[in-house]
C-alpha cells in the first residue's frame, strides 16, 4: 500500500444517480459522488424535513410509500425541498457529478466508473481527502461483485519548482487476490440508500443536476451553489 497519501479515516464516499441509463426514458443520466463526515448533521437535517412533511397527509403518504426515505423525484412539498437543499448546502460536503446526454444510447458500466477515476485523479493532484471507503447505491453498478477501486503502477515526478506530475492506472476489481499487486485500494460496498442518509443526499444532488440538464431548470442547483462547491461536467456519451 502507498503511504504517501493522507487518508481521512472519518470520510466516506457515496455514489448515486438520477435518470434512466437505458436507450429510452430520460434524455440525460447523472452520476453523483459525495464525500463527507457530516453524517450526524445530515441525519438531523433530513429528520427535520421529514417532520415538516408529516404535517400534511400528502407528505405523510409519500414518506410511508418509501419507508421514510427522502428522494428528489416526486418530492411532495416544494417549499420543504428548497429549504432542505439550502440546509444541506451549508454542510461540509464534497460533491462531484458527471451528467451525460445520452442521444438515445445505453450508459455502459465504464461510464459509471468514470466518476471514480476522475475522483482519484483530482485526489492525487491535491494529495488530500482520499476516502477510506465508498458506498454505492445498490443499483449503481449492475455488477455487484465490484468491490475495490484500485491503483497500480503509480509513479510521481516532483519538479524543482515545487510542482509534481503523476502517472497511474485505475481499475475496478472484483477479485480480492488482485489486491496484492496494487499500490493502494479503496473498498466499495453496495447498499440500500434507505439505510444511509448520505446516499439520500447524493440522490438529492443528482436530482438537482438532472433538473438543470434535462429540463434547463436551475432552481435547485442555484440553491445548492449558494454555499456548496458543486464540481462536475456535462458531456455527450461518446466524448472522452
Amino acid at each position: 500500500m502507498n503511504n504517501k497519501f493522507n487518508y481521512d479515516m472519518f470520510k466516506t464516499g457515496y455514489l448515486d444517480e438520477s435518470g434512466d441509463d437505458g436507450k429510452r426514458g430520460s434524455k440525460c443520466f447523472v452520476m453523483t459522488y459525495i464525500c463527507t463526515n457530516e453524517g450526524k448533521k445530515i441525519f438531523k437535517v433530513l429528520k427535520k424535513a421529514k417532520e415538516q412533511l408529516r404535517r400534511t397527509k400528502k407528505g405523510e403518504r409519500w414518506l410511508n410509500r418509501f419507508g421514510g426515505e427522502i428522494k428528489f423525484a416526486g418530492f411532495p412539498e416544494e417549499r420543504v425541498r428548497l429549504k432542505l437543499l439550502e440546509e444541506l448546502s451549508k454542510l461540509n460536503i464534497e460533491a462531484r457529478f458527471i451528467a451525460i446526454e445520452k442521444d438515445g444510447s445505453n450508459i455502459p458500466e465504464s461510464e459509471k466508473s468514470q466518476i471514480l477515476f476522475n475522483l482519484l485523479a483530482e485526489s492525487f493532484v491535491n494529495h488530500t481527502k482520499m476516502p477510506s471507503k465508498i458506498i454505492a447505491d445498490k443499483d449503481y453498478f449492475k455488477n455487484r461483485k465490484i468491490c475495490f477501486l484500485a491503483v497500480k503502477n503509480y509513479i510521481e515526478e516532483t519538479y524543482k519548482g515545487g510542482g509534481s506530475n503523476a502517472s497511474f492506472e485505475v481499475f475496478l476489481l472484483d477479485d480480492e487476490k488482485e489486491k496484492d499487486s496494487c499500490d493502494f485500494i479503496i473498498r466499495i460496498t453496495h447498499e440500500n440508500s434507505k439505510h444511509h442518509p448520505e446516499l439520500q443526499v447524493a440522490d438529492l444532488i443528482s436530482g438537482a443536476v438532472f433538473q438543470e440538464v434535462e429540463n434547463n431548470d436551475k432552481t435547485y442547483t442555484d440553491i445548492l451553489k449558494k454555499y456548496l462547491k458543486l464540481n462536475g461536467i456535462i458531456k455527450k456519451l461518446k466524448e472522452k
